[in-house]
């Protein structure tokens, strides 16, 4: 679409006013707190499968541990959640971070290892402040609203291919790294 005026352009759906920081070992805790009455849906219909091999958790995982600032988001709707009680009982979706969180949940469940060990095998605790995580919680009410969120979140981009990579390690290899 052609825009002559940049008041034009449409912006993108809002992530919503209500945000919260949780730790590794909240994870579980929060969503739980974080459902309603109906629940909390976090593999909703409009979302992709997991398509996040054990591998690419794991370097996940690694890059978090290692303070990795990107990518630590993670992004529900929740219609009414600022009313109380809610106007429109629905269950809590995620809408953005399904790879990600399950990622981390199973590496809190020792189910994956990060660095060579699984969770339990570390001889000191996760840090409390570091790499935490954001939820952020938006109220669209309706579902068209959050299948056009979902679109803005994941219709622009275009994820590197391993070829692509592998070129730049390459590179980084050459240069005495």
């Amino acid at each position: 679409m052609k825009y002559d005026r940049f008041k034009d352009i449409p912006e993108f759906t809002s992530w919503g006013s209500y945000h919260c920081n949780v730790g590794w070992g909240f994870i579980e805790q929060q969503l739980e707190s974080m459902a309603s009455p109906d629940g909390i849906d976090l593999d909703p219909d409009f979302q992709r499968g997991h398509v996040w091999n054990e591998e690419q958790q794991i370097r996940y995982v690694e890059f978090i541990l290692r303070g990795g600032k990107s990518s630590r988001d993670i992004l529900f709707n929740a219609p009414g959640w600022a009313c109380n009680p809610p106007e429109n009982p629905s269950p809590v979706v995620l809408v953005d971070g399904k790879q990600r969180i399950e990622a981390v949940r199973r590496f809190m469940r020792n189910e994956i290892p990060a660095f060579g060990n699984l969770l339990r095998d570390y001889k000191d605790k996760i840090r409390i402040i570091g790499p935490d995580f954001v939820f952020h919680v938006n109220n669209l009410t309706s579902r068209a609203e959050v299948l056009q969120w979902y679109l803005d979140l994941n219709a622009g981009g275009v994820v590197h291919t391993a070829e692509e990579i592998e070129k730049v390690r390459g590179m980084l290899k050459e240069a005495g790294v």
